[in-house]
């Protein structure tokens, strides 16, 4: 097992996705997640790589909300789609700088960041939204 501060490393350098699952989480049940305990559940689970890569990100949300797998669904969209009320958004924004392309996921609403795990990532701020992560409940 990882010490907390090599996870904390991990998840502040890759885990953008995984935080923003988890804030979404956190605003619908109203609970705080304890983030270090979560990655070694996700870890140990198959729900994520290492690198916070999210290989089963529906499976986390199910566990998260305390309901079946089943019951959620998690698709890629293009800029243009507009959620519905029972879905949620996350954003993947990109950023091309001297040959290196950085992405970054923030939760947003309408197109409006609500969210950012960075807080005030240059990736958002400087570069543009490229797709959208759909998360629908059942």
């Amino acid at each position: 097992m990882l010490s907390k501060q090599l996870i904390a490393k991990r998840i502040g350098a890759s885990g953008c996705y995984f935080l923003s699952i988890v804030y979404l989480c956190e605003k619908r049940t109203g609970k705080q997640i304890d983030v270090i305990a979560l990655y070694d559940k996700a870890l140990s689970s198959g729900w994520i790589e290492s690198d916070c890569y999210m290989a089963k990100p529906a499976d986390m949300i199910a566990y998260l909300l305390g309901i079946d797998a089943k019951r959620v669904d998690v698709r890629h969209e293009t800029l243009n789609y507009k959620p519905k009320s029972n879905e949620m958004e996350i954003t993947r924004y990109e950023n091309r700088a001297t040959g290196t392309t950085y992405a970054h996921f923030v939760c947003t609403k309408d197109g409006a960041v609500i969210y950012d795990p960075y807080g005030a990532s240059s990736t958002v701020t400087n570069g543009k939204p490229v797709s959208k992560r759909i998360i629908t409940i059942k």
